[in-house]
């Protein structure tokens, strides 16, 4: 197992299930209340997620599976915070 995997396993250990929790519920509720002022397929690239896997959500409340959740979080991070030097 290569260097890089096993930081990224030791690192999803870290994540607590509450935590893991509290990310997708924010994840779903800004996805929710911004879906007009986002470029779906955008963030869907960005993270390298299936196409339609934001849209499916927004449109027919399908479930995101957990492994994306995440990631979009880290988008949607980067999207609101307003630092003018990054």
């Amino acid at each position: 197992m290569s260097y890089k995997k096993r930081q990224k396993i030791m690192q999803e250990e870290l994540v607590s299930p509450k935590k893991r929790l509290n990310n997708r519920k924010r994840v779903e509720k800004w996805l929710l209340k911004n879906q007009r002022y986002i470029n779906i397929t955008a963030i869907e690239k960005e993270i390298s997620a299936p196409k339609g896997l934001i849209q499916k959500f927004v449109k027919y409340d399908k479930k995101i599976n957990d492994k994306w959740i995440d990631p979009l979080f880290m988008v949607i991070k980067g999207f609101t915070s307003f630092n003018l030097r990054s």
